[in-house]
């Protein structure tokens, strides 16, 4: 469903796999066989670790039941939302080179695992960023249509989150000059202050973008049956 890589080269896959999902780690030039099943560890603080989160969430408004009373009470969805970035996941998942841990909380399956429909926030994903903790980070919600900005703890949740933008979409990424891309249809670019810049076109709908080359210049950007690159000034 996800990919990302560590600080040694190893691809981490998150799957689908499993009785809910399954995360593997392997070095694309290494032998075929070496293919490690990475086993959930406790979560906890990773000092030293960068955190894997996705880019994007659906986070409905819902009702929730008061056992007290007896009663239905609705959340909105900004609440909704910022109690899911600041509650410290179930579990997490660590790289073979302990330099990257992914948050995520169990699986949701519905049905039998090898048919029914699984939901977690990290399958549902468009696609997953590195947060450095004492960084902030950006974050969208297709579903409430706004993209946030915070700072990222070292267990992977989210502190002083802020609206950003009120536009959600698929992907969000940041440039190494502060600004900010959002797949949303098209490329919308911002600058760090949240003022409209552009309008990058793309042939097809973009669903996940992340910035590579050698000097973090080019913007790849995947939609569902294309890759392309975008060479930035």
């Amino acid at each position: 469903m996800n990919l990302v890589f560590d600080k040694a080269g190893n691809l981490l896959v998150v799957s689908s796999g499993g009785s809910g999902m399954t995360v593997y780690a392997f070095k694309p030039d290494g032998p075929e066989d070496e293919l490690i099943v990475l086993n959930r560890e406790p979560a906890s603080e990773r000092a030293g670790m960068t955190a894997v989160l996705p880019a994007s969430y659906w986070v409905n408004g819902d009702f929730t039941n008061t056992l007290s009373t007896k009663t239905y009470e609705y959340v909105p969805l900004e609440n909704m939302f910022f109690n899911l970035m600041q509650r410290r996941k179930d579990f997490q998942y660590v790289s073979p080179d302990r330099s990257l841990f992914v948050p995520t909380d169990e699986v949701f399956v519905q049905g039998p695992p090898h048919l029914g429909y699984k939901w977690a926030h990290i399958l549902q994903s468009f696609g997953l960023s590195k947060a450095a903790a004492g960084r902030h980070f950006y974050v969208t919600n297709e579903a409430e249509q706004k993209t946030y900005r915070g700072i990222v703890n070292g267990d992977g949740t989210m502190a002083g989150l802020q609206l950003f933008l009120n536009q959600g979409g698929e992907s969000v990424v940041e440039d190494a000059g502060g600004n900010v891309y959002l797949a949303a249809g098209q490329i919308f670019v911002y600058d760090a202050s949240g003022k409209f810049a552009e309008v990058i076109e793309v042939p097809e709908r973009p669903l996940q973008l992340v910035f590579g080359g050698k000097d973090r210049k080019t913007l790849f950007i995947l939609t569902s049956s294309s890759l392309y690159g975008a060479r930035l000034r």
